[in-house]
């Protein structure tokens, strides 16, 4: 007697390939978002680092180019120890970052857990530079000693996170949920979040404190 030859059905096939997709479709945007939260929690961590960072590295005057006493704001690159510093004397022993968050690429920014991060000194305008070994001859030693500032957002926008993140010498994080900064196709400047001043300055601004900030968008700060 012939044997039965057991198997799927097409129809069988079809429900288990439509279970599949709408399983992907709940989990997928879950693992996401787990993600980009993970991502966004990482990079305000490494903010708030090279906040206490530059204070500490000013309050010792660690760079003080006018030789006036007064500490300047240093580049990641300078903090992390991976650059030398701006007056020459060498690099910054021990560093005051880990050497991840100061490995800067070909355009000057960081690549830090799915985000970018950006920091800029002031030049003789009050303009913020990027800080780089090639800036470093633009950057003003008196305004230095007053502002600095660094933005982080995200490497792809909606899938390594969506927040942009703001702080300056002040210590306090802004955060912005609704910009459009995404990788090096939208960056922010230098002054996004402060108001009373041109997007570029990082010098005599205000925080955008629950405010329309200098690029537009909403910043709150960050609880």
């Amino acid at each position: 007697m012939p044997s039965r030859v057991s198997g799927f059905t097409l129809i069988e096939l079809m429900i288990v390939v439509a279970i599949i997709g709408i399983i992907a479709g709940i989990a997928v945007p879950n693992l996401l978002s787990s993600r980009a939260t993970a991502n966004e929690r990482a990079v305000i961590a490494t903010l708030r680092t090279v906040t206490t960072a530059q204070t500490q590295c000013r309050g010792q005057a660690v760079l003080d180019i006018d030789r006036d006493g007064l500490g300047e704001a240093l580049g990641l690159g300078e903090l992390a120890g991976t650059e030398f510093l701006r007056d020459g004397a060498g690099k910054l022993v021990p560093a005051s970052l880990s050497t991840s968050v100061g490995t800067l690429d070909s355009l000057g920014y960081v690549h830090s857990k799915g985000y970018l991060l950006a920091l800029y000194l002031p030049d003789a305008s009050g303009a913020g530079v990027l800080a780089t070994p090639s800036n470093a001859g633009l950057v003003d030693a008196d305004n230095a000693e007053v502002a600095w500032s660094l933005l982080a957002w995200p490497v792809t926008r909606g899938n390594t996170g969506t927040a942009c993140y703001f702080v300056n010498q002040t210590g306090e994080i802004l955060v912005a949920h609704e910009t459009t900064y995404d990788g090096t196709v939208s960056i922010p400047l230098a002054g996004s979040a402060l108001v009373g001043v041109p997007p570029t300055q990082i010098v005599a601004g205000a925080l955008a404190v629950n405010t329309v900030g200098a690029d537009g968008n909403r910043w709150r700060v960050l609880q």
